[in-house]
């Protein structure tokens, strides 16, 4: 795998610069500026797509018989897509995600959610984020949370989202980086930059196609596969 100093060296080369003795204690200014535009593409690429693991992962939450819960410390944001959050259980019901807090004051206001579960995310990147939940879960009850990670890059086997050492390597694809900062890079000094722009754009959707990533289209009718989620399990199912 490629080490994040290996694509940034590539990177300052195409845009006519040395690269720096070492990128972690460098304290130039236009490399420092450099590896901002390293973060900027990162925190793009995570934003944008739901890339599959262990970038996107699971967490499994254990109800207590409370409201909210802590989510883990490398939470960036819930995978777009409607089965995000769900009840581990054989109904297999996934929860409804309520965005506004006149939505949710009404919800507990009235004191029943009926068959569904609601549930809303809070918090930031600093402080850290909480899921809350109505109904709440009781003990026993389990949820999974599939979100994306902020973690972007590995250090001997461990994920991370600082760059602190020469040897870290990538966990995201290696060509948009290096693309994404010398778009960044051109755009910055004021260098046409439009051409490496649309060939980043190119390649970010040709890669979300060809793994089949969440909000990619599908014209081939689903080729007759199936969901888990769309097969209905009754709510309860008598022992035998």
């Amino acid at each position: 795998m490629a080490t994040v100093a290996a694509v940034m060296d590539e990177a300052a080369r195409e845009c006519s610069l040395s690269p720096p003795q070492s990128w972690i204690s460098t304290t130039t200014t236009g490399f420092l500026e450099f590896k901002q535009f390293l973060t900027e593409t990162v925190d793009e690429l995570l934003e944008r797509v739901d890339w599959p693991s262990p970038i996107a992962t699971d967490t499994v939450i254990s109800g207590t018989g409370v409201e909210t819960y802590s989510l883990p410390s490398d939470f960036k944001r819930l995978t777009r897509d409607p089965l995000s959050v769900y009840e581990t259980t054989t109904t297999r019901r996934a929860a409804v995600p309520v965005s506004t807090n006149g939505e949710w004051t009404f919800i507990k206001d009235i004191g029943s959610a009926g068959g569904n579960r609601y549930y809303r995310t809070a918090g930031d990147e600093e402080s850290g984020y909480t899921i809350s939940f109505y109904r709440y879960p009781a003990t026993g009850d389990s949820i999974t949370v599939s979100y994306i990670s902020k973690n972007w890059l590995k250090l001997s086997g461990t994920a991370g989202s600082a760059w602190t050492d020469v040897a870290a390597t990538l966990m995201l694809p290696k060509r948009l980086i290096k693309e994404g900062v010398i778009w960044r890079f051109r755009r910055r000094k004021g260098l046409p930059y439009a051409d490496r722009m649309n060939e980043y754009e190119a390649v970010l959707a040709r890669m979300r196609n060809d793994a089949r990533l969440i909000r990619s289209v599908d014209m081939s009718g689903g080729r007759g596969m199936r969901s888990p989620f769309d097969i209905p399990v009754p709510d309860f199912i008598p022992p035998s």
